[in-house]
């Protein structure tokens, strides 16, 4: 790439029979155009005269027959670890559906290897096809050490320090709402030094509103991405922030609230976390498309896919096909036809049919020791709900069980009169969970006890599953209804040095992680195949819920409503507490 001005006299590429996606009056037209040096340089209607090219150097020709030119996707909120792999394997699946361009939070990795995981995610992104900014992670931990025992923490040093990044433009969402409004002196202190450093700061609001809300976004936010409702967002657009809208938000009644609006300037679409199996098929392309779905006029979807968020990180050279930007663009045999026929990047093919055409370097990039996991520090026998008095013979206790919904991760808690039987609930629609901090599993021999409590509603009839990838702090996650079997898939995953494991003793669905726990190396088809077979093997045991992985990493995020599992016990969410799973005195 170059920032040079378009030589006068030569053309990399001339372009005709274009049908020219204008995101800035959003119409399209029959034109053409040329590209110098990764640049757009002549972007015109109809055809070119010979006066157009005349004292023109082209060294190649295109003419499309009439095909779509949109510019490249920009994805400007997205977690690169929820893929379950590195950058590399991330841009070989993602520039094939669009996205030229992201703005990764590698807030996982952060979460592991704090300062260094965020150092080892950028410079793991340098040199590919895909343009790649970041944010640091604002939230390590993502909540205080009295909720969940941590493996990382940042603190306003090292903004200050990982602000020198080149690829570095903002900070990543503040998801501690509730501590930067009641004065989390940390927190501010990493707000100060990110605003301090000129770089924006995004946000994470999936509750506030009135005058929490103004305090929070007077600390600088700019922008929120949790789940949208019509008031939240007229609220949240009327107090200055970037609206951006994910797929679990592009509801009929959002989208018509977004439709209704006289102005969508500040109203982005984005996609947060996309796990393997689905990015095979689609990326920031799936939700736009969901978006015209619902009623989203196509043109102005593909603005807030594009033009919108390259204006939200002040990219004026990306996100249009016009003179000067950035050649970044797709061409689609329709409007909004996904996936594109090719993607260029800087005026350069780089997918086209599907697949990516050009090398994705593996970026030399020490991803640090490997993941130190160890088993037999805990028994079987101590994955039973209670204490150990509890853990043999039939009891009947007084319950704090937390409840989940079959579409989200939204929980509730209720108390509940349960018969265990040797520690483990009688009542079918009872299941075990616990977590264990990565620092208790490093070395063999403790007798660790974890504190277990008890999941409602997912449907699991039998079995046992662990989990390395667990947000946000990324302990060890093990669920299941059998003790042994919880144990069993804990030992899989401890073999592999991290990773998703499901065994029923039969059979074993197994998905290695071993980059900090997190990440695979392999192509994104190899680990959506593996992804499937894990949340196949749950179907098949009586999961239910919509997203059976995706709630299993959920159950332990401490800042997602209402009630969640921590090393500690149930953590109220909103209160910022944690309770104990069982009732005592009761």
């Amino acid at each position: 790439m170059t920032d040079a001005l378009p030589d006068l006299a030569r053309r990399d590429l001339l372009v005709t029979g274009a049908t020219l996606v204008d995101v800035f009056t959003q119409t399209t037209y029959p034109g053409w155009f040329t590209v110098a040096d990764g640049r757009f340089v002549e972007v015109e209607a109809g055809s070119p005269t010979p006066s157009d090219l005349a004292g023109l150097t082209v060294a190649a020709r295109r003419d499309l027959g009439g095909a779509f030119v949109q510019p490249g996707m920009l994805d400007v909120h997205m977690h690169v670890e929820s893929s379950l792999v590195t950058p590399r394997r991330f841009a070989e699946a993602a520039l094939p559906h669009g996205t030229t361009t992201i703005l990764q939070d590698p807030h996982e990795v952060a979460n592991v290897q704090g300062a260094e995981g965020v150092r080892r995610m950028i410079r793991a992104a340098r040199g590919l096809p895909q343009r790649v900014y970041a944010a640091i992670s604002s939230c390590v931990p993502a909540t205080s050490p009295d909720i969940e025992t941590p493996n990382a923490a940042l603190g306003a040093e090292d903004v200050t320090a990982l602000a020198a990044e080149p690829e570095v433009m903002a900070l990543g969402e503040v998801m501690d709402f509730q501590g930067l409004v009641h004065g989390d002196t940390k927190l501010r202190a990493i707000v100060a030094a990110a605003r301090r450093a000129g770089l924006g700061v995004e946000g994470h609001v999936p509750s506030l509103t009135g005058v929490e809300l103004s305090r929070y976004v007077a600390h600088g936010i700019r922008s929120d991405h949790t789940l949208a409702t019509p008031a939240k967002l007229r609220e949240e657009l009327r107090k200055g922030l970037w609206v951006m809208l994910q797929e679990k938000s592009l509801t009929p009644d959002v989208v018509a609230a977004v439709v209704a609006l006289p102005d969508r300037s500040r109203v982005l679409l984005i996609t947060d976390d996309v796990v393997p199996n689905r990015l095979v098929d689609g990326h920031l392309s799936r939700v736009v498309a969901l978006a015209i779905e619902a009623g989203w006029p196509a043109l102005d979807a593909v603005a807030s896919a594009t033009l919108r968020p390259a204006t939200y990180l002040g990219l004026a050279d990306l996100g249009a096909v016009a003179p000067g930007a950035r050649a970044d663009f797709l061409v689609t045999d329709a409007l909004c036809a996904y996936p594109p026929r090719e993607v260029h990047v800087d005026g350069r093919l780089v997918a086209e049919a599907g697949r990516v055409v050009v090398a994705v370097p593996a970026p030399a990039v020490d991803w640090g020791p490997a993941t130190a996991l160890a088993s037999g520090n805990v028994a079987a026998e101590a994955l039973g709900f209670g204490g150990p008095e509890r853990h043999h013979g039939r009891h009947h206790v007084t319950a704090r069980v937390i409840e989940v919904n079959q579409v989200n991760s939204f929980t509730t808690l209720r108390e509940r009169q349960v018969e265990l039987v040797d520690g483990v609930p009688t009542d079918p629609d009872l299941a075990l969970a616990c977590v264990i901090p990565r620092a208790r599993l490093a070395a063999e021999g403790e007798g660790y006890r974890p504190t277990v409590c008890l999941v409602a509603g997912t449907g699991l009839e039998a079995g046992g599953y662990a989990s390395s990838f667990a947000h946000d702090s990324h302990n060890v996650f093990l669920f299941g209804r059998d003790r042994a079997l919880m144990k069993a898939a804990l030992e899989r995953v401890a073999e592999v040095g991290g990773g998703m494991a499901f065994t029923t003793g039969r059979d074993t669905a197994l998905l290695p992680l071993p980059i900090a726990g997190l990440l695979s190396d392999a192509p994104v088809p190899e680990v959506a195949a593996r992804f499937d077979a894990l949340e196949g093997a749950l179907r098949d045991a009586g999961m239910s819920v919509k997203t059976p992985v995706l709630l299993l990493t959920l159950l332990p995020l401490s800042v997602s409503p209402d009630y969640k599992v921590t090393d500690l016990g149930v953590v109220d969410v909103q209160a910022r507490r944690v309770l104990s799973p069982e009732v005592i005195g009761r």
